[in-house]
């Protein structure tokens, strides 16, 4: 396996989505996986393998794809021995200089070139449906998660007897609780979470005794 790496930002998503599949949504969800622990897995993109500098350019490649600001811009990414190389364009100073401290903030890169050029009329490749997708199913995955660490912490519900579900940023909670205060309770967490467009609460009241 070559310790270089490139990939134009066209041809990261079907990577990006093979690479993740084995990772896993935890790993999409922030969680650092160690490079020596990391599975293989083959693409149409090329073998994925555990690789310190394929995996650095795996990541940069995901952050990169998630990012609103940085998903439509034609960012190519190389990686040798640690060391990035950003090349392509972008649409703004600011946008060249977020680029850079994202690299810089990926573990394991020693060093980042930054040879973006900055073009306000560089042409915006708006993401596929599937993108779209793929990108909107992270977002409810992360606002899921971000509730229900919401529901523990608050220690007053019993977190065991809810579930909650995100489909495009509206949550269901269901389940039961023990009163409509809990009820109202879980349904405000949920509500004033950032990101959340609107809750169904189908949570019911379980009425012992």
């Amino acid at each position: 396996m070559p310790d270089r790496t490139k990939r134009p930002m066209q041809d990261r998503t079907r990577f990006v989505l093979a690479v993740l599949f084995v990772m896993g949504l935890a790993g999409i969800l922030g969680r650092v996986v160690n490079a020596d622990d990391a599975p293989a897995a083959d693409s149409d993109c090329g073998a994925f393998m555990p690789s310190s500098d394929r995996w650095i350019d795996t990541r940069l490649d995901t952050v990169y794809l998630l990012n609103p600001h940085l998903n439509q811009d034609p960012i190519s990414t190389e990686v040798r021995s640690g060391v990035v190389l950003l090349s392509g364009s972008v649409r703004s100073d600011i946008d060249r200089d977020l680029a850079e401290e994202i690299a810089r903030s990926v573990p394991g890169v020693h060093a980042v070139h930054n040879a973006l050029r900055v073009d306000e009329q560089a042409p915006v490749s708006p993401p596929s449906a599937a993108d779209s997708s793929f990108l909107q199913s992270i977002r409810d995955a992360a606002l899921t998660a971000e509730i229900m660490t919401r529901l523990i912490a608050n220690g007053n519900l019993p977190v065991t007897g809810i579930s909650v579900d995100t489909t495009n940023n509206i949550v269901e909670l269901s389940g039961e609780v023990a009163s409509d205060t809990e009820r109202q309770l879980a349904e405000y967490i949920a509500r004033n979470t950032q990101g959340v467009a609107s809750v169904a609460n189908r949570l019911a009241i379980h009425h012992s005794g």
